[in-house]
């Protein structure tokens, strides 16, 4: 039995109606919500202006394998945030800006990026520890759904 906990992902950026479709079946299949114990997530609940925030209590191992390996192979940024289950894993904060990553950090409950004394000694300067911090907050663009997405 998979050990659980909350979980949280904020999805941003510009994607087709098709992507979103298929984003709609993942959600869907993790029982996410916008609101930690609110209805289930539903296309009318898009808030305008701000990237896609689900949520879930009792996640299995804090991950949401699929949705997360859907945006990677897309190219869509996401942020997640999983507690800790204690005696298992500790809480982490999983970033991946549309174009590379995923990347894992610790976190604290609060999803406050932590640093251990290995890491630290790991990162050795000061400069790579901001460079390291930096990483982990990355910018989510409001999120937003088109029939396809203009040409760069």
């Amino acid at each position: 039995m998979a050990d659980r906990v909350s979980a949280s992902i904020e999805i941003g950026g510009t994607i087709t109606a098709a992507q979103f479709d298929r984003l709609c079946e993942l959600i869907a299949r993790y029982d996410l919500g916008v609101d930690w114990d609110g209805e289930p997530f539903a296309r009318e609940l898009l808030r305008e202006g701000k990237p896609l925030r689900l949520c879930a209590h009792e996640t299995s191992w804090g991950c949401f394998n699929d949705l997360e390996q859907y945006c990677c192979d897309e190219g869509i940024a996401y942020r997640r945030w999983s507690g800790a289950c204690p005696g298992s894993f500790g809480a982490e904060r999983v970033v991946h800006d549309g174009k590379s990553g995923p990347l894992n950090f610790a976190v604290d409950d609060n999803d406050t990026v932590v640093l251990d004394e290995s890491m630290i000694g790991r990162l050795g300067s000061m400069r790579a520890i901001r460079r390291y911090l930096a990483e982990a907050e990355i910018e989510l663009l409001p999120f937003a759904v088109v029939e396809v997405l203009p040409t760069a």
